[in-house]
Formats: structure tokens, C-alpha cells, sequence
């Protein structure tokens, strides 16, 4: 805990003088933002790509290769290996967009190779469909996504297999907002999918079946705008998550339901502050009689703030109960807290910082792990085809007690990308 504190101090000290440097650079001139815009977001007429006109849509291919040295690869102190990789990231969506509708369909990959270590090679690979549809004072929305992707060695449930485990991760959503006057209703819902795959081991392998599940979240919303800058907001959610097999390889029943009850309210003002907050409370009920109920306060949520028309500040957290397959553990309760800088030094010149903060809770154990991430980096933009992104990450856990089972660890990255576009 106490390295925890020293990093966060350090971590701390550099967010400040970063931010405190941000804040003080002038060299480019103050620009409006248009409402709910971000210094990070907001269109750069000769740096943002054209894409290719297909027939009443644009299609936006771009491809990324990245050189990345890590010196925590296995995220174990007691292992402590380090590697450099070379990441391909190829992107392409298709849209179309009008007043009244948007559509996109896009698939992308993240393929690593390292020099070294060959084991902690990976390809993940993402396809996706979404649809908005305005209807009269309400708007559909809708969204499809099938995800191939890894177990990062950073996560509490990876198995430390000599390889990495793999699996599929898919969802549908869909909602509906409607906003009859100064009211605001909405009722949404998402359905999903995990499928993990058996994972190489020294002895042989380990079977994942007992890690399968599908999920289910449905939500509904009743608000009020107070007025064209703010409204309020109560909402109830319910979600169920069904595991494949009614006991996992230890005995345990990992099935379990539970429900979220939250205030909030939803800002933007004149593009300066946006987002939205809630607090709330959350409980959860385990199929397994050995668990006892997770429950106590909730909240989320992001606001951004323009502090100027070169500078964002985005504030940030949650608090969430979610799913393990940690020996003995019911659950994770995760508390996270976020803070982020953005800042154009130059038109085409973008920095940023973010420093994130959390605590994982696991129930029905004596482990309590204290997180933190922190990041610094810049964008880079050549001209309409070319964009250079470099950057730096800090990402350290530290288990409490130290025997009750989790890796302590602090990985150091550098990374730089070159990324073309059309």
C-alpha cells in the first residue's frame, strides 16, 4: 500500500505541473467550441480524414503500426519480464449520416508481436453495426457488436497460462428515447455474450467453460428539464447474468441478478460543461448460499469542462459490483475515479493527460486491491493522411493482504504510432 501511495504522490505531482503547463501555454489562439464539442473531438477542417464517397454514404479506412516497449509484460513483480512489440491496428467504417438518422458499419483489428516473448502474442479483431433514428420527439437507437478478443494479464481472473486465453464477447442494444416537452422518457436494454476459450497451460490446459455466460441489462428513465441547460433525472435498472454451467471447476454457483436504482442529472451548458452524474444504490444476489448480497451506494457518470478553447477537463468514476471467477469471491466491487487533460499546444498539436484512481473490493474475501493508471501523451497531426501518436502509461496493482492471492505489480509502456487515413 504504501508503494500504492508513493506512485500516487509522484502521479500526483506530475498531473499537477502537467496541467499546471497546459493551462499556462498560449501559443495558439483561443478558439469558440461549438456545443458539447471537445478539444480532442472537435472537427479540424485539413487534418480530419475525407473518407470516400459509396454511393450516399463515406467509407473511412485508416491503418495504425505502433512500436511498443513494455517492462512488465506477465504483470507479476515476481516474473518481471520486459519486451518490445510492433501493433497493427487496420480500421474501416462505412456511414451516413443526415439531420435525422445516422448509420455506421466498421470492423477493426489490434494484431501485437512481440520480439521475445511469442506467447503474449495476440489478434483481437471488433465488428460492429449501429443505427440513431429520429421519430417524431423521440429517437431510436440501436447497436450490434461482435467482439474477438484477450485476456489481458493485468485482469484478476487471467488463469497465467503459458498463453494468452481468448474469447468472444458480443452484444445487442437498443433504446428509445422520447422527450415530449420539458419531460424525458427512455427505456433501453443490452443482451450479450461471453464465450471463452480453453487456455494452454504447463500441465496441459484449463477448461473455460465454467467462465461462459450470457447477460442481460434493461433500464428505465423518467427526467425533467429544469432548462435547455440542465435536466433530472430518476432511473431503475435490472440486470441478470446466467452462466453456462450451474457450478463452476471449484463448486461455486456463479449466477446472480441484481438491481440499480439512481438520481442524476444531465448538463450542458453553452458548451463549456457537459456530461452527466448519478448517484444511486446497488444491490446483487448470488445463486450460491455461500455468497452473501453485495450491495451499498452507486455512482457514475463523465463531465467535460472547456475550460477554455484550448483546454478540456473531463471528471470522471463509477462504482459497479461485477462478475469473477476469483476462488472463494462472490464478486468485485470496483470503485474508479478519473481525471483527464487536454490541451492543443498547436492547431495540429494535441496533448493529454489522465490520471485514473480505484479499489477492488472482492466479496467474501479478505482482498482489497488498491489500482492506478496513469498516462501522458500527444497527437500529432501531419496533414489530412498522416497522424503521429505517441505516449507513455503507469499501470500498478497492489494486493492487500499480500497472501490472499493477487499479483502485485507496476508496468511501465512507451509507445509511438504512425496512423494513415483516407
Amino acid at each position: 500500500m504504501n508503494r500504492l501511495l508513493q506512485s500516487i504522490n509522484v502521479s500526483s505531482a506530475v498531473a499537477l505541473a502537467a496541467v499546471f503547463v497546459l493551462c499556462m501555454v498560449t501559443s495558439a489562439a483561443a478558439q469558440e467550441l461549438e456545443r458539447r464539442d471537445t478539444v480532442a473531438e472537435r472537427p479540424r477542417p485539413g487534418y480530419d480524414a475525407d473518407g470516400m464517397p459509396v454511393g450516399a454514404m463515406r467509407l473511412y479506412p485508416d491503418v495504425g503500426i505502433e512500436l511498443r516497449y513494455n517492462d512488465n509484460v506477465f504483470a507479476d513483480d515476481d516474473i518481471k519480464e520486459s519486451d518490445t512489440a510492433v501493433r497493427v491496428a487496420p480500421e474501416i467504417r462505412l456511414e451516413s449520416r443526415s439531420p435525422r438518422h445516422r448509420a455506421e458499419i466498421g470492423g477493426n483489428g489490434d494484431i501485437a508481436r512481440y520480439s521475445d516473448l511469442g506467447t503474449e502474442d495476440y489478434e483481437d479483431f471488433r465488428l460492429w453495426g449501429l443505427g440513431e433514428m429520429q421519430i417524431g420527439d423521440g429517437e431510436l437507437r440501436g447497436e450490434l457488436r461482435l467482439n474477438k478478443l484477450h485476456e489481458d494479464r493485468t485482469s484478476p481472473d487471467d488463469v497465467r497460462g503459458v498463453e494468452l486465453t481468448e474469447f468472444d464477447r458480443n452484444t445487442v442494444y437498443l433504446g428509445y428515447t422520447h422527450r415530449p416537452g420539458r419531460l424525458l422518457l427512455r427505456v433501453d436494454g443490452e443482451f450479450g455474450n461471453l464465450d471463452f476459450k480453453d487456455t494452454a497451460t504447463l500441465s496441459g490446459g484449463v477448461s473455460n467453460d465454467d467462465r461462459d455466460r450470457d447477460f442481460f441489462d434493461i433500464g428505465l428513465r423518467g427526467g425533467l428539464s429544469m432548462s435547455p441547460d440542465y435536466a433530472l433525472y430518476a432511473e431503475a435498472r435490472f440486470d441478470e447474468v446466467k452462466y453456462d454451467q450451474d457450478f463452476d471447476r471449484n463448486g461455486f454457483a456463479r449466477s446472480s441478478d441484481g438491481y440499480e436504482l439512481r438520481i442524476g442529472t444531465l448538463l450542458d451548458f453553452t458548451g463549456r460543461t457537459a456530461g452527466e452524474f448519478y448517484v444511486g444504490y446497488l444491490k446483487r444476489n448470488f445463486d450460491d448460499p455461500r455468497f452473501s448480497d453485495a450491495d451499498g451506494p452507486s455512482f457514475g457518470g463523465e463531465i467535460t469542462w472547456n475550460v477554455t478553447g484550448l483546454t478540456t477537463l473531463t471528471f470522471g468514476g463509477s462504482r459497479t459490483i461485477d462478475s469473477t471467477t476469483v476462488v472463494g469471491a462472490s464478486g468485485i466491487t470496483k470503485t474508479r475515479l478519473e481525471f483527464g487533460a487536454d490541451h492543443e499546444l498547436l492547431r495540429n498539436l494535441i496533448l493529454s493527460f489522465d490520471l485514473r484512481i480505484g479499489n477492488d473490493d472482492f466479496e467474501n474475501l479478505p482482498r482489497d486491491d488498491d489500482l492506478a493508471w496513469v498516462g501522458l501523451g500527444g497527437r500529432y497531426l501531419m496533414n489530412r493522411y498522416l497522424q503521429l501518436v505517441f505516449g507513455y502509461r503507469y499501470r500498478d496493482r497492489d494486493t492487500s493482504p499480500s497472501d490472499s492471492g493477487g499479483r502485485v505489480f507496476e508496468v511501465n509502456e512507451l509507445f509511438l504510432r504512425v496512423v494513415g487515413q483516407l
